[in-house]
């Protein structure tokens, strides 16, 4: 037994060494054959092409385009090669070399897009032929992968399995989700856009952007001119023409058609936040900034056909366009006096309310309008800067450098915060001890119309109507009629304004609606609507 296994390893061994041995003997007498002879020997077809070395269509089936290149510059073998596979040979100097054979790329004839594979092809042909051959046991929806059919499934037909967000709370029937969700608390944004700074969370993001680098809008609206770089944007479109407002907000119940429209709403509105930043005059405005570039770069392309001026932004030019056609469609509802702009029918309010919100911080005396205040800084304290940090006793020419010093010097500014909890910190100040929220301003008109509608002419004027703020003439008058007023300077202003207006209301509704009213849980400030509309 010993011997028979002593003579197969022998013979095995003999027989390497007889293979190497042929294989030297070959490659010696390929190198001593001259070139001249080598140009005529022929080669077999079956082995090699006598084509020139070009990328070889090898096959061509069922849509599958076969593309063998070979780097070493020889041509590709129709049978099909992997990467593990390797040829020995020996050299002149008797190593032996390795050598890779090139796997073959499978090619789509449609984009020219590269596979590995020909499962991979035909999965990518699907996208152009739009083969759809897994179908929803649920409904009649179709899906091109098998993947995607059972995320359907989970997503909209429910599962068993849900994934829970750590950080949150929030669930997800598909695990992939939660891990994209994950990137809104980490800030993740692995997808760069190969153009612009800008970083995406998600890949489908990043396309819809690249989108609008090379100008294509193929999604046309039906109804309009409008085009759209993807179908998302024109679906939200296409809701403006049918007025569905999807997106309500919370605090005044005004629609939107878009998310991004009701974000911007509660900041710029309920917030007053002004988040973009001119770098050139260095203003802030609540919106529009590209309309207020032009300003910086003279574009004036709105232009008026009567008088032949030319304003940058086209708001401009309807406000002047109001001074030949005499219209005027902002309309006072205290004196019913008609204004051209709408900023100047709220100068025009302050002048009933008595609001003077530009107060000196020096003397303490308001203004209703800013220019006003500037002007009393400059002639009374010989001071060109309006704005005063009181912590440290600095004064700034601008609001925005007193506003990035404050939040620097302010100790409840140190914390960073997010949107939401800037908007409703801002929301709660500005209405702060008012249910359901109404600006204190707001009130102020509102009570400011009720007054004139239920009281003489000579009646005001002896209370100092358009005179005094509009919180003392209302507490005159309650003390007037003997009725109870809120008069501690100490409250807060819209509160106790507030509980003044209720008095007022106690007064002069006629107790039969006054408990209607109440039986149907109306707020005062509901109340209050209702009776100066």
């Amino acid at each position: 037994m010993k011997r028979s296994r002593q003579t197969k390893a022998t013979k095995a061994t003999s027989g390497a060494v007889k293979r190497k041995a042929a294989a030297a003997l070959k490659e010696e007498s390929n190198n001593n054959v001259p070139p001249e002879a080598l140009q005529t020997v022929p080669k077999q077809p079956a082995v090699h092409s006598q084509q020139p070395i070009l990328p070889e269509l090898e096959d061509f089936d069922n849509g599958l385009l076969v593309l063998a290149v070979d780097n070493n510059e020889q041509p590709a073998s129709p049978v099909m090669d992997t990467s593990n596979e390797d040829t020995s040979e020996v050299s002149s100097n008797g190593h032996k070399s390795q050598k890779k054979k090139e796997r073959k790329q499978y090619v789509c004839h449609v984009c020219n897009k590269n596979f590995m594979g020909a499962n991979d092809l035909r999965k990518h042909l699907r996208i152009h032929n739009d083969e759809r051959p897994y179908a929803c046991p649920h409904c009649d929806n179709r899906f091109r992968q098998a993947g995607c059919l059972k995320n359907h499934i989970a997503s909209q037909h429910g599962t068993d399995t849900l994934y829970t967000c750590d950080l949150c709370g929030k669930t997800f029937p598909i695990k992939e989700r939660l891990r994209l969700h994950m990137r809104v608390h980490t800030g993740e944004k692995p997808y760069n856009c190969p153009i612009c700074p800008k970083t995406f969370a998600r890949g489908g993001q990043l396309t819809q952007h690249l989108a609008t680098h090379n100008g294509v809008r193929k999604h046309k609206c039906p109804h309009c001119s409008s085009a759209f770089s993807c179908a998302a944007n024109l679906k939200m479109h296409l809701k403006s023409h049918m007025d569905i407002r999807d997106y309500t907000c919370h605090i005044c119940g005004k629609g939107f058609f878009r998310p991004d429209a009701l974000k911007k709403h509660l900041l710029c509105y309920h917030a007053n936040l002004k988040a973009f930043h001119c770098n050139i005059c260095n203003k802030m405005f609540k919106g529009h900034l590209p309309q207020h570039m032009r300003t910086h770069k003279m574009i004036r392309p709105h232009g008026c056909a009567v008088c032949g001026a030319v304003f940058s932004q086209r708001s401009q030019l309807v406000v002047h366009q109001r001074i030949h056609t005499g219209e005027r469609p902002y309309r006072c509802q205290v004196c019913w006096q008609a204004f051209a702009h709408s900023s100047v029918l709220k100068l025009h309010i302050r002048k009933h309310t008595g609001e003077k919100p530009f107060e000196c911080p020096i003397c303490s005396v308001g203004f209703s309008q800013l220019p006003h205040l500037k002007k009393h800084m400059l002639s009374i304290h010989n001071q060109d800067k309006s704005y005063l940090c009181k912590s440290c006793n600095i004064f700034f020419k601008t609001k925005l450098d007193h506003q990035n010093h404050m939040a620097s010097c302010a100790a409840e500014a140190q914390s960073a915060t997010s949107v939401e909890e800037i908007i409703d910190r801002n929301v709660k100040a500005a209405n702060s001890g008012v249910e359901p929220p109404m600006p204190l301003s707001q009130m102020r008109f509102l009570v400011a119309i009720l007054l004139k509608k239920i009281s003489t002419e000579e009646r005001l004027k002896d209370l100092g109507f358009d005179k005094r703020l509009i919180d003392n003439v209302l507490v005159d008058s309650l003390k007037c009629a003997g009725r109870k007023a809120f008069d501690d300077k100490s409250l807060d202003p819209a509160f106790r304004l507030k509980q003044n207006v209720q008095e007022l209301l106690e007064w002069t509704v006629p107790p039969k609606y006054m408990e209607e009213f109440k039986k149907a849980n109306r707020s005062t400030e509901e109340l209050l609507e209702d009776l100066t509309n």
